[in-house]
């Protein structure tokens, strides 16, 4: 299956890598981009793709600005190092705290705007039954 198209532009991308990259570095940072969008796709339960599914439509700033963001942590620091010392070579990993530490990833400020921008929402309606209702059958 071909990839989807993202959610942000390669050139969106670019202006905040601060340069434009050619060859491999190219196509790792477009990588970072595809795996940044699915991810934000996973969270939203919504694919911003019109009803062929070749074209994103209706994208909001905030999802693309933090498609952008993600893809950029991944490109940056693809070895996903929160720390390194020269003297001795120490290097530490997992800087998101999850498993794996996942090269793209969404901060939990993220996949709450996320949510909020495909439409969703954290509100949870319970019903609750009393024993205590009244009746004395």
């Amino acid at each position: 299956m071909a990839d989807r198209p993202t959610l942000a532009s390669d050139a969106q991308l670019y202006a905040k890598i601060g340069y434009t990259p050619a060859g491999d570095e190219a196509t790792r940072a477009t990588g970072c981009l595809v795996d940044a969008s699915e991810l934000i796709r996973d969270e939203a339960g919504k694919t911003w793709l019109n009803e062929a599914g070749d074209e994103v439509e209706d994208v909001p700033p905030r999802v693309q600005r933090i498609c952008v963001a993600a893809a950029y942590r991944a490109f940056a620091n693809p070895e996903g190092l929160s720390q390194r010392s020269i003297a001795d070579s120490s290097k530490s990993y997992d800087r998101t705290g999850r498993e794996g530490g996942e090269d793209v990833y969404l901060t939990d400020r993220e996949i709450r705007a996320v949510r909020r921008a495909a439409g969703g929402s954290s509100f949870a309606a319970v019903t609750v039954v009393s024993p205590w209702s009244g009746d004395e059958s």
